[in-house]
């Protein structure tokens, strides 16, 4: 469901960039920084799309955590049994239409700052240098790059302030922070409601700026090159650019200039990673085995959903040398499926005999697959007991089932084999 994992997405984002600003942010480990947070971004995107089994062999259901938010369970499916909630699922389509417009305007501003440094590549002059080409530009915007392209003044050249920049720039052409950026400002597009994704955005922006700088200030001094931040310092900006001044940043970047290294020990801190990393595939990949009883939220394949009616019965008992079991089942023992079963979309299910009042109630969640189905029966005396099917299509709308009973001390292994057609 998108709306569930677009909200896992953010969840993970959340926890990501507030373990980044509270662990890792101040260390002048700089490039470890940048490494953590495109790991951060990918793992965000990537975890609540997968769905790996937690024990193998046994019976699974998503584990839904974003579900407990955004309760998202085939809307049109409970509306078509009331009537007086046909405004649930329009509600829902006008959110989604909201959230693609605005997503839309971030994707177009994005586009339009792309387009406007290709601009500038055409419209001034550039040359080749080793593997990244210089545009000399007027006063337009500060230097800066993207990806191969590096913009510089045209006043600075031949210059030591021109060598330095140069030096700051191939910095960001070299490692491809450009991707970065983008790839940040495509998140904060899809995730503009996020209001953490500001501290994203800043973490990529300046943790690029405190690699360059690092570099850049090995060459110039770091004095000197402290002197040339503060006298090209501008506010002026194309956010897609890399600036090798910008003066909202510039205060930040002369204290982390002039910190003190961080002591190796504190590479440690990185590990704290690992178990909240595992936390997060636990919580947003990882399927975990049902219980008894299944909720709204739980999986439901819905072309299972409807009134099914039972044709035929046909036991078959296991040839073992153990008692014959008999049908319907002895005291005790898990009940057979009655003439008719209704599946329905919020999760219960309802069975009656037509030749009697005897009616089974209770939940039902089946595999992704749809070809496996447990029905909880809620029972006062004994509690909750569970008929597994195993299903099967035929071809002809109609759909065969296996009920399995294992041996015990006493009585064979069995089966019940059903015929069931959709009314």
């Amino acid at each position: 469901m998108a709306g569930t994992y677009l909200l896992e997405v953010n969840l993970c984002l959340a926890v990501a960039i507030l373990l980044y600003r509270t662990a890792f942010q101040g260390l002048t480990f700089f490039a470890a920084n940048r490494l953590y947070l495109l790991f951060a971004m990918v793992f965000s995107m990537v975890i609540p799309a997968l769905k790996l089994p937690l024990l193998p062999g046994q019976w699974e259901a998503p584990s839904g955590v974003a579900m407990r938010f955004i309760p998202e369970h085939a809307w049109p499916e409970v509306i078509a049994g009331h009537a007086s909630q046909w405004h649930l699922p329009d509600f829902s389509y006008i959110l989604w239409i909201i959230y693609g417009c605005i997503t839309v305007w971030h994707l177009y501003k994005l586009f339009a700052d792309m387009l406007t440094a290709l601009q500038l590549i055409r419209k001034y002059p550039s040359r080749k240098l080793g593997t990244v080409r210089l545009v000399l530009i007027n006063d337009e915007i500060p230097a800066s790059s993207f990806f191969n392209y590096i913009f510089i003044n045209q006043k600075l050249c031949d210059s030591e302030s021109l060598r330095t920049c140069l030096a700051h720039e191939l910095v960001h052409c070299r490692q491809a922070h450009t991707g970065d950026w983008l790839l940040i400002r495509f998140l904060s597009a899809c995730c503009w409601f996020n209001p953490l994704m500001r501290f994203w955005r800043e973490a990529i922006t300046i943790n690029h700026e405190f690699i360059a700088d690092e570099q850049a200030a090995r060459q110039a001094g770091r004095f000197r090159y402290t002197n040339l931040l503060l006298n090209l310092s501008s506010s002026t900006q194309i956010s897609t650019l890399h600036y090798f001044s910008y003066y909202g940043q510039i205060k930040s970047r002369i204290v982390m200039l002039h910190q003190t290294p961080s002591r190796a020990v504190n590479r440690l801190r990185f590990l704290v990673t690992v178990p909240v990393a595992a936390l997060m595939l636990f919580l947003f990949a990882c399927e975990r085995p049902a219980g008894e009883a299944s909720s709204i939220s739980e999986y439901l394949n819905k072309d299972l959903v409807g009134m099914w009616e039972n044709m035929n019965r046909m036991t078959i008992n296991d040839n073992d040398g153990k008692t014959p079991r008999d049908f319907p089942e002895r005291s005790g023992d898990v009940q057979v499926c009655l003439s008719r079963l209704e599946l329905r979309a919020d999760g219960h299910f309802e069975m009656q005999d037509a030749t009697n009042t005897h009616k089974l109630t209770g939940t039902w969640q089946s595999n992704s697959a749809g070809n496996e189905v447990q029905l909880f029966c809620n029972n006062e005396k004994s509690g909750t007991s569970v008929i597994a099917l195993q299903l099967e299509e035929d071809g002809n709308g109609a759909m065969e089932a296996w009920q399995y009973y294992a041996a015990d001390d006493k009585l064979s292994a069995g089966r019940v084999f059903y015929e069931y057609r959709k009314l």
